[in-house]
């Protein structure tokens, strides 16, 4: 693989032109380098984007530039579809920071939203209403700073995982009284893996006894080192019950957010995320968009995802009727069918020929999943990392575990926990190992039936194990086929048992209904009960009523024997794949 780039890097010299934003499959064909090459750099640098999705002018210089083709500066281009002429250095303009408020609960992130709206929001009159589209914004020395209202850090990394790198800063509140908590933990680490700059809000500083130097320092057990212990980060204290260190907590965001540079040019035809797509009984499909660059009008068409339409109707994150939304501003627009997806890149165009041109050659691209790429395809640089989400059964097993994984050094590959924990493996992890490209080590711990569900829809590897050398043996095992053809499981389809029946000699058969998919006579059989897996093997025999088959499909029944197992229960799950080499 090393020699593969070498010769990637090796065909393009010359300069090229880039737009201001581009697809990774648009990407691909100008620099001359394979789709799954440019994911994987995307990765590396903390950005999940599949081949059909976009990312800025900066980002895709970052990678032509690895791949030592250079760049020149911002230009449209016409396979953009996007007619603008090019516009000069002094038409890009600083816009608003982006933020997410995240942290343990009960530690007052409402609370604090509710503070900084209640204080801060630019037009008080209608503050309650920017609740409604999940964003809003605030005005600090006279500039506007974006706030996100998601629900948590799942939100947060789910659109992550989707694509879509929204946040430009993180605020972590902590509560003084009750320091780092298990949920604090896990949003410093879907922080990291997102790669944003990352802010801590000491909330609850007016309770009497608190120790904030306790609570800094165990931050920097988590490797979230304060400013004033030597590290980067901003730490402000505040009580958003009684709205005290609002105006320093604003003051820090609109620091980090200088330092960040984040520019963007209002004279483009606007680009940004989906916050949010739901359908009104009334009104009809309803987006929040979040504006990243460039602007949008009213009767523009827009394209997110494979939904598209004319914006009929536009509100502002404070419930007044626009007519154009800047950059860094929330709106919620009506006209897109179908409701658009949260995560969803979104790209506005003036005619609605050339919408329906960029909306046909996306769905002419081969859509491609970097999971993928990250368990049966990754590229050989000096030093590769293999990520792992670990959770354990118990305290005293978990540093033990880490000890050991984090040990495990192969030919210059090496392990890297995203986050550890105790408890289950919920759907929270799954969505973090979705996000960050990683597999989940469960030692001596379960797997919830929704997580086990969505990690099987996203193709997330979750291992389960008992003993350490076991552990051990296969997780190596796993590492030193990096880089290397692998064969990776394919699934064709789940089923539920309904019955369990005695046949002749051969031990018992299950009765089943297909849920998704097809069983196939052919393929590999896994037995899930409760998220734990029983059997692993081939199938013995598939029948549809008393006749062999060689598949049964979706809303079906039949029956099935498996070689050496027998212990079928009624709700068992029927998990059905196949091996493909990769």
């Amino acid at each position: 693989m090393v020699n593969e780039k070498a010769e990637n890097i090796e065909k393009s010299t010359q300069a090229v032109n880039l737009p201001p934003v581009i697809t990774v499959g648009e990407l691909s064909q100008i620099i001359d380098i394979v789709p799954s090459e440019i994911i994987k750099e995307l990765m590396r640098r903390g950005v999940m984007a599949n081949i059909n999705e976009t990312i800025n002018f900066e980002m895709a210089a970052i990678i032509s530039t690895t791949f030592g083709v250079p760049v020149l500066k911002p230009k449209e281009n016409q396979a953009d579809l996007i007619s603008k002429p090019t516009l000069s250095d002094t038409e890009v303009m600083l816009r608003p920071p982006i933020v997410t408020i995240l942290g343990h609960v009960d530690h007052g992130k409402t609370t604090l939203l509710d503070s900084i709206r209640g204080t801060k929001v630019v037009d008080s009159e209608h503050g309650g209403i920017t609740q409604g589209i999940g964003a809003y914004q605030v005005s600090h020395n006279n500039n506007l700073i974006t706030f996100i209202d998601t629900p948590g850090h799942e939100a947060f990394t789910n659109m992550r995982a989707r694509g879509a790198q929204v946040t430009d800063i993180a605020v972590l509140v902590v509560a003084a009284d009750d320091g780092v908590m298990p949920q604090t933990i896990e949003a410093i680490n879907h922080i990291k893996a997102a790669g944003v700059p990352m802010i801590i809000a000491i909330n609850k500083v007016d309770v009497p006894g608190v120790d904030i130097n306790r609570l800094k320092g165990q931050l920097v057990e988590h490797e979230v080192i304060p400013e004033e212990l030597g590290g980067d980060i901003l730490c402000v204290n505040v009580s958003a019950i009684k709205k005290e260190g609002i105006e320093d907590l604003l003051e820090s965001i609109s620091l980090v957010a200088e330092i960040s540079e984040l520019k963007s040019n209002p004279n483009d035809l606007g680009v940004g995320v989906i916050l949010e797509g739901e359908t009104d009984k009334l009104k009809g499909n309803l987006a929040t968009i979040l504006v990243q660059n460039g602007k949008v009008f009213l009767g523009n068409y827009l394209v997110a995802g494979d939904s598209s339409g004319r914006i009929k109707s536009m509100i502002d994150g404070f419930g007044n009727p626009v007519k154009s939304i800047d950059p860094g501003a929330p709106a919620q627009v009506l006209g897109i069918n179908p409701a658009p997806k949260p995560g969803d890149i979104f790209k506005v165009f003036e005619k609605e020929k050339d919408s329906k041109q960029f909306l046909g050659k996306k769905k002419n691209n081969q859509s491609l999943n970097v999971n993928n790429f990250f368990s049966s395809d990754m590229d050989s640089n000096s030093s590769e990392t293999f990520n792992l989400i670990v959770k354990t059964g118990s305290q005293g097993t978990m540093e033990p575990v880490k000890k050991v994984l984090e040990n495990v050094s192969i030919d210059n590959k090496n392990i890297k926990i995203i986050h550890s924990d105790i408890g289950t493996v919920n759907e929270s992890d799954i969505m973090l190992a979705t996000a960050s490209a990683s597999t989940v080590v469960a030692f001596q711990s379960d797997v919830e039936p929704g997580a086990l569900k969505q990690a099987q829809a996203n193709n997330i590897l979750v291992k389960r194990y008992d003993i350490v050398y076991e552990m051990i043996e296969e997780i190596e095992d796993i590492v030193s086929s990096l880089g290397e053809e692998v064969v990776v499981e394919n699934k064709l389809g789940e089923a539920t048992i309904l019955e369990v029946f005695d046949i002749d000699k051969r031990g018992k058969a299950a009765g089943f209904r297909v849920n998704s998919g097809v069983i196939k006579r052919n393929g590999y059989m896994k037995i899930l009960r409760d998220g734990k897996e029983l059997f692993n093997g081939q199938v013995g025999s598939l029948r549809h009523f008393k006749e062999n088959v060689r598949e049964i499909r979706n809303g079906m029944e039949g029956g099935v024997t498996l070689e050496n197992f027998k212990d079928f229960q009624e709700n068992d799950v029927i998990y059905c794949y196949e091996l493909k080499k990769s």
